[in-house]
């Protein structure tokens, strides 16, 4: 098993969250997910779209619109001469049209109960309730645990900070961008009860929150 505490530079964002992870019952995800195998886990909801991204995605689809229909309107019945930005006008419309629909939509998906989207701690292992699926790992199959940008062998791609959590051959990036509580907290946390397995057994109560609290209170955002 590897691990390390080490951020990369420029690791973690300006907008990550400072919030503590929030001590939460498995009935919460009873009507949305499949419950987690613990009573109770330290749980980090997704964040919704930042507001800022949602306005410039409504923006952007209203400018798209507003010169798809004016250059229809100018063109008349030589529409055909601008049909290319025309197609690139529509795309443009429906593609960001769609991102902030989607936008709003992850205010409901992600932050309203019982809709919870997001990582949970439990003294059994991690549970992951994402859209895509709900996955829950044990201790026991976890290989590593670290903080890394995603495509490092290709700067021409996006390079997002992610924890990332390797288990059974496999592994799952946690956006440290869109974590509802503080990244470097939940690494730190998952770091230390896959470490400590003696400990594990205080995850399913409030005794975790005083370790929690005096971790969070030395690794908040610069």
């Amino acid at each position: 098993m590897t691990q390390t505490y080490d951020l990369p530079g420029d690791w973690l964002p300006r907008t990550a969250s400072r919030k503590p992870l929030v001590l939460v019952n498995a009935f919460a995800f009873a009507k949305s997910s499949t419950p987690p195998p613990d009573q109770w886990l330290y749980f980090a909801k997704l964040r919704p779209v930042p507001w800022r991204l949602v306005a410039t995605y409504v923006v952007i689809t209203a400018i798209c619109l507003w010169g798809l229909f004016g250059m229809i309107g100018v063109a008349g019945a030589d529409v055909g001469y601008v049909l290319f930005p025309l197609i690139v006008l529509g795309v443009g419309a429906l593609f960001f049209g769609w991102a902030a629909l989607m936008s709003l939509v992850s205010y409901g998906t992600r932050t309203g109960w019982p809709h919870l989207h997001g990582l949970g701690i439990g003294a059994s292992g991690i549970a992951l309730r994402f859209t895509g699926g709900d996955a829950d790992v044990p201790w026991e199959a976890v290989t590593s645990i670290g903080a890394v940008f995603t495509n490092p062998e290709n700067p021409r791609r996006a390079q997002i900070p992610v924890v990332r959590v390797r288990y059974a051959e496999t592994h799952v990036d946690l956006n440290a961008q869109i974590l509802g509580a503080s990244p470097v907290l939940i690494l730190i946390a998952l770091t230390y009860y896959w470490k400590h397995p003696e400990i594990r057994g205080e995850l399913s109560t409030s005794a975790a929150q005083k370790r929690m609290t005096g971790w969070l209170g030395q690794v908040a955002p610069r």
